[in-house]
């Protein structure tokens, strides 16, 4: 078979190929047991919202409402992650449709279509996880989408704010959005001016009508501060104490914004030397990493959201100018920040052979089970024992950070956090302690893995508990009759 016939069967079946290679990453998102902590946090706010609680007054965590409503929707585990599953495929096909309006090589579109499904798919980043990142990505693709495809600047400000409502840093996307559409513009100052009024108001109504919505709920001063003002000392929180500040922000994150701002200068003065692919792509890198890095904090799947833009920075590699340099340039600063930040890592090699070993019978449920940490059989059998001992209106209190066993159990905290870390980074140490005393849970479950001191709680536990049963690392109590 010679090289023409190859080359016109890859491109009729190319999609095939790629379907395959992405089933085969994400496939095994669909069988792990659900012991990741951010995704235990979603899906109890999800089950708090399905039992009528009002997010943010009643049940706190740190980001938007669109991820909590998702995960109401799902209604658990099963469910969220199959939400992720189709959810991500249909990502990679928005993408691959943005890919032919931005390159007309088919080699190009081809190519980035790869790599972003499989950046995007593996386990290094965190890609088979329901974190905001992985659901905000579609979104943030229809709004350029909808920009280059000539539609709405209107439409493509709703889009980004949609994806800005599962998580803040998508915001700096919309910034991109709007360095693009302004330096590759044909129109007229007037006319321009009215598309990029029109691109902001898109961008703040939706944000405007969940304000509306918790007025109305009584919960806009919490919403507000958990989701926006709480949200600038948690940014600056992990860089530690000992960092130089001004404003109350760190001076390094202050030094990526001026540089940040000189891409932005740069791209303005030689935009006319640059193709519009290359002006996307370098602008749009350049946000996505500022929201990426915002906190400095080492969790892979923050970096999702540079992902659109370093793979299609790969389809420059056809251009026939010096701009093919932009896609080695772009992935040695992501790989300079992966280090220097010290982003943790995670191995596929090991992950997948785990799967696919447990797949065809090589391996037990409960040996693929202990891939996942020695206190995965503890938490299923803690969130059991709590689902049959107590009556679904029952709430539960754990002091840990393993809040996958409100979601397996089905039931709900006691007082807003659901996580001993958010106790520690939002200061809800007397806030919770006066829930306790209020309405004192019949089961109480503390994790040995959290050592860090709570002296209220363990003198309120030794007035009021007993121990009743430890299974793993999980000393459960009782409240005494």
């Amino acid at each position: 078979m010679d090289g023409k016939r190859v080359k016109k069967i890859f491109y009729c079946w190319w999609w095939v190929i790629l379907g395959v290679i992405v089933f085969l990453l994400r496939l095994p998102s669909l069988f792990e047991p659900f012991t990741y902590g951010d995704e235990g946090v979603y899906l109890t706010l999800g089950q708090a919202v399905r039992k009528g609680l009002t997010l943010y007054k009643d049940i706190h965590d740190n980001k938007p409402p669109l991820l909590y409503f998702l995960a109401a929707a799902a209604g658990n585990f099963s469910s969220f992650r199959l939400t992720l599953f189709l959810w991500s495929l249909t990502t990679i096909y928005l993408f691959s449709k943005l890919t032919k309006l931005i390159f007309k090589n088919k080699n190009a579109q081809i190519l980035t279509a790869f790599i972003f499904a499989i950046l995007t798919s593996i386990h290094t980043f965190e890609g088979n996880v329901g974190n905001a990142e992985n659901f905000m990505m579609l979104l943030t693709l229809a709004g350029f989408y909808l920009m280059l495809k000539n539609y709405s600047w209107f439409w493509a400000g709703i889009m980004l704010s949609l994806a800005a409502l599962f998580k803040v840093p998508a915001s700096f996307d919309f910034g991109a959005l709007l360095v693009f559409g302004i330096l590759t513009s044909k129109s007229r100052l007037e006319k321009l001016l009215q598309k990029t009024r029109e691109a902001i108001f898109g961008f703040l109504l939706p944000i405007i009508l969940t304000l509306v919505y918790y007025a109305n709920r009584g919960a806009l001063s919490v919403y507000l501060s958990a989701t926006f003002f709480q949200n600038i000392p948690y940014l600056a929180s992990w860089v530690g104490t000992q960092t130089q500040r001004w404003g109350g922000l760190p001076w390094f994150l202050l030094a990526r914004g001026i540089l940040l701002l000189g891409v932005v200068i740069i791209l303005f003065l030689f935009r006319k030397r640059f193709s519009h692919a290359a002006i996307l792509v370098v602008s749009w890198f350049s946000f996505s990493l500022f929201a990426a890095l915002l906190s400095s904090r080492p969790y892979p799947h923050y970096l999702l959201q540079v992902m659109p833009a370093l793979a299609l920075s790969f389809g420059l590699i056809m251009a026939k100018t010096k701009e093919k340099i932009v896609p080695l340039v772009l992935s040695f600063l992501l790989a300079f920040s992966f280090l220097y930040f010290k982003f943790w890592h995670y191995p596929n090699i090991s992950y997948y052979q785990n799967f696919y070993q447990f797949a065809v019978g090589q391996k037990s449920k409960e040996e693929y089970f202990n891939y996942f940490g020695k206190q995965t059989k503890a938490l299923y059998q803690t969130a059991t024992f709590l689902k049959l001992h107590t009556s679904p209106q029952e709430k539960i209190f754990i002091w840990g950070n393993q809040p996958s066993i409100y979601a397996l159990a089905n039931r709900l905290p006691i007082g807003r956090y659901t996580v001993a870390y958010h106790i520690i980074d939002f200061n809800g140490y007397q806030e919770t302690i006066n829930a306790l005393a209020k309405n004192p849970p019949r089961f109480l479950v503390i994790s040995s893995e959290e050592k860090r001191p709570f002296p209220a709680l363990f003198s309120f536990i030794q007035s009021n508990y007993t121990p009743f049963l430890r299974i793993g690392d999980f000393n459960m109590l009782k409240l005494k009759k």
